[in-house]
């Protein structure tokens, strides 16, 4: 089988060289505005506006300035004016079940519009154990249960971890072991051999995500951020004193924008990668209407542990 494998693909390089002459490229995109933001309860709103402009190698963001902007808390005007700058800050943290909707407009485009909904915090049960002594902390179990979010809310749930620091740094967790069926295969890799059998060898690049057809179906959910490959902090004398849990509620619009974020990322093609005769790029999702950019709203909540002593 493996020796037919590696005929089909000689016979499909093989079949694939031609002596052409390319002429250069005569697709030119028109110059696009980019509205983007993120819409976080625990943060105030920030948007940010650029405009596409092609230069000789490719195409970059410029700044922009002097847009009409029209930003709507579900029927109130939260700020209607003139954004002489290429960032918009209103001191208003965004209302979970709120709808926010955004109108721009600039005189040689036509108007960008969009709009998202901030969801409710997940307010589940979340529980750690260190284990039965203190020195065997690494091998750490995190329990969330008892999820109250709804299929009908059109949400999913984002986890990640984090390392703490002394200095109140924080370093993600890169690799998160947990065997659960109902948990997005979209970051998943095989690991190497785990002391627990409870979270298994699997481990998930960055985050863990329960797309919104499974969140209610999810009864209990068990991992591990302590597997990953150790990161210190960037300042040697600091040394890590907790773990702090970050799960995200995610509204429709935020969880298509990251799940193919992280699709587009995640495919390096190589030189010697025989993968890249059949690559199709992954476009990001964006929800402005004739723009580019996205405008999305999140929730998140966070859990912090204090690991215990060494000594």
């Amino acid at each position: 089988m493996k020796i037919y494998f590696v005929l089909i693909i000689i016979t499909l390089l093989s079949s694939c060289v031609y002596d052409y002459e390319l002429a250069d490229s005569a697709i030119n995109e028109k110059d696009y505005l980019v509205i983007n933001s993120i819409l976080n309860s625990d943060r105030t709103i920030v948007v940010y506006f650029y405009k596409t402009q092609k230069t000789d190698t490719g195409y970059v963001c410029e700044t922009i300035q002097n847009l009409h902007v029209i930003l709507k808390e579900d029927d109130t005007i939260l700020f209607e004016g003139i954004v002489d700058d290429t960032v918009l800050r209103i001191s208003t943290y965004p209302k979970t079940g709120s709808l926010y909707s955004i109108r721009v407009k600039d005189g040689g485009t036509e108007e960008l519009s969009a709009s998202t909904r901030i969801p409710e915090v997940i307010d589940c049960n979340v529980s750690m154990s260190f284990g039965a002594s203190a020195y065997n902390w690494r091998d750490c179990l995190t329990f969330l249960k008892d999820f109250p979010i709804s299929f009908e809310n059109k949400v999913s749930l984002w986890i990640t971890a984090y390392k703490v620091f002394e200095n109140n740094e924080l370093v993600q967790y890169n690799e998160l072991y947990a065997n659960n069926l109902l948990i997005d295969v979209l970051n998943r890799s095989e690991g190497m051999d785990v002391l627990n059998p409870v979270v298994g060898s699997l481990y998930y690049d960055g985050f863990l995500r329960v797309k919104n057809s499974n969140l209610s179906r999810l009864g209990e959910l068990i991992f591990t951020p302590t597997h990953a490959y150790y990161y210190g902090s960037s300042e040697p004398d600091s040394e890590q004193v907790g773990i702090r849990i970050k799960l995200i509620t995610a509204s429709p619009e935020y969880d298509q924008y990251c799940t193919t974020l992280f699709k587009q990322k995640a495919m390096i093609i190589y030189d010697d990668d025989l993968s890249a005769i059949v690559y199709q790029p992954t476009q990001v999702y964006s929800n402005i209407k004739n723009g580019l950019g996205i405008f999305a709203g999140m929730s998140e909540t966070n859990y912090y542990y204090t690991l215990p002593s060494l000594e």
